[in-house]
């Protein structure tokens, strides 16, 4: 003898007995929160981060970014037009550093490039130094590098050089 279920009944489909109720989300507590226990230490002790928040300093600039693609690849030497690519290092997950540290990649390098499959950390941080420097190169012979370009490479390329050089400094 079978034993059912007294609510799945043979050759009945399962109905609900109570009808679906639209549910607003869960109310959040936004209140606004002092500052934190570490923050009030470090402001005790005259050593608190004043976190710039605001206008960033980062080049951004999308004729620059074109004027990089139009170069031919750095690493293959592929004729252009190739993918604008970033330097990856001193940077955090998902943030870009300045345009100014970009170079053309063909896609093919780009992708292996940024997988990092293909080089050690330090080797792929020297050889984004090299591109950069060869592409700001390139763009002066082209009188593509404008001064407001060429100050943000002034003061971007300092973390990426304290990486590279480290064993000079």
């Amino acid at each position: 003898m079978k034993a059912l279920n007294s609510t799945l009944k043979p050759g009945k489909p399962m109905q609900r007995k109570t009808p679906l109720q639209a549910t607003k989300p869960m109310q959040r507590n936004r209140e606004k929160k002092g500052k934190g226990l570490a923050q009030r230490i470090a402001e005790s002790l005259g050593r608190a981060i004043q976190h710039a928040r605001g206008e960033s300093n980062l080049l951004r600039s999308e004729q620059h970014r074109r004027n990089v693609a139009a170069l031919a690849c750095v690493c293959c030497g592929k004729a252009g037009p190739s993918q604008c690519a970033h330097a990856n290092a001193t940077k955090g997950a998902g943030l870009k550093v300045c345009d100014s540290l970009t170079f053309p990649l063909c896609p093919d390098c780009h992708r292996a490039h940024d997988q990092g499959g293909v080089y050690t950390k330090l080797e792929r941080w020297k050889r984004e130094w090299e591109f950069a420097d060869a592409t700001r190169a390139q763009l002066i012979r082209r009188n593509q590098w404008p001064a407001e370009v060429e100050i943000a490479y002034q003061k971007a390329i300092v973390p990426l050089a304290r990486v590279v050089h480290a064993e000079v400094a």
